[in-house]
């Protein structure tokens, strides 16, 4: 940069030459990550794609998925997303579609490589998840607490029930309740009946107590947390199935997952590449389950009916967690058969 005839270099100037050339980099990596996607689309017809671009024309965010993860879709519309995995030395965020299949496994039904956490980002990405999928929405979305996202979830998916994961709301519970837990020696019993309200009616109860009783101010943590009660509060989930899924939980499990095939130093078109080996991992795990289910018979506890049924119903991991809650269960139960058809007996 700098000749004879010029006076020292800024540090202003190295920054600007520096941006642009990362910019520059970035587009030529993205070159090489769309036309894997290209390649792809050319024997798999249903495969989905779309780039983000600046206003100077250079790449900045891109979501994908193939045909089969569109599929999946349609058969479990449950969705974990997170965006906490960074994966390539450009530290763009890496942000997978998660859910939890019939076997317990984590699968994925898309990527998405993003410049930032902004609101504006997160509506562009959940709209064209949305159009992938057929414009058929999720039947809830789990995230982390993110003002951005959960405003651009409303809009978006503003229908769609959006929890909180409760691994992240216990990790903040530690730093924000000390103050209070060292001041009233019974605040903590009073907060976790108050967290663990059955129904909605001894949660609102119970949350006036704490309030005044504790004299809990209306810009405290606390009270930000009652304020988006029904994003986590287990009086106000009661009916919603979601198959045991936290966001920490699957997203863990598939960035720890990710970790044996790409790591910081991953350039952005050897990123996809990866992403489709990961991918084929966990449909081959897929498979060699549906094969055990179907090639293997459960074993029962007990020759009562309802358990024999359950074991031609469900997966062998299904079965494993209904067997345990049967044995639980039945240990003082009786029943009685009211009636009995071709088709099933009523107890």
């Amino acid at each position: 940069m700098k000749t004879s005839n010029e006076v020292d270099v800024t540090s202003k100037q190295c920054v600007d030459v520096l941006s642009e050339q990362r910019k520059h980099n970035r587009g030529r990596e993205f070159y090489g990550l769309i036309k894997h996607l290209q390649d792809k689309a050319l024997m798999d017809n249903d495969q989905y794609y779309v780039v983000d671009l600046c206003s100077d024309g250079h790449p900045k965010n891109i979501f994908w998925a193939d045909g089969r993860s569109r599929d999946d879709f349609t058969k479990f519309g449950d969705v974990v997303f997170d965006v906490t995995y960074m994966i390539n030395k450009f530290k763009m965020l890496f942000a997978p579609f998660t859910v939890v299949n019939h076997h317990g496994q984590s699968i994925l039904f898309g990527g998405a490589l993003l410049e930032n956490e902004k609101e504006e980002t997160f509506v562009w990405l959940f709209e064209h998840f949305l159009k992938c999928m057929f414009s058929k929405y999720p039947n809830s979305i789990i995230t982390y607490q993110d003002k951005a996202m959960g405003n651009a979830i409303k809009k978006v998916f503003p229908n769609v029930q959006h929890r909180f994961c409760a691994w992240h709301i216990k990790k903040h519970e530690l730093e924000h309740l000390r103050p209070y837990v060292s001041r009233y020696s019974d605040f903590q019993e009073s907060y976790k009946e108050w967290v663990m309200s059955d129904t909605i009616e001894e949660f609102e109860t119970r949350w006036e107590v704490i309030r005044d009783k504790y004299k809990l101010e209306n810009n405290c943590w606390i009270t930000d947390m009652y304020n988006q009660r029904i994003h986590w509060a287990k009086a106000f989930l009661k009916d919603i199935f979601l198959a045991g899924m936290t966001i920490s939980g699957r997203s863990e499990s598939i960035n720890s997952f990710f970790d044996d095939f790409v790591n910081l130093s991953t350039m952005l078109n050897d990123f996809l590449i990866q992403y489709d080996k990961a991918v084929s991992s966990r449909r081959a795990a897929k498979e060699d389950e549906d094969f055990k289910t179907m090639n293997s018979r459960p074993i029962l506890s007990s020759i009562h009916p309802i358990e024999a049924k359950a074991g031609e119903c469900y997966t062998r991991k299904v079965f494993e967690i209904f067997k345990k809650e049967w044995i639980e269960a039945t240990s003082n139960l009786t029943y009685e058969a009211l009636s009995k058809s071709t088709e099933e007996i009523q107890y």
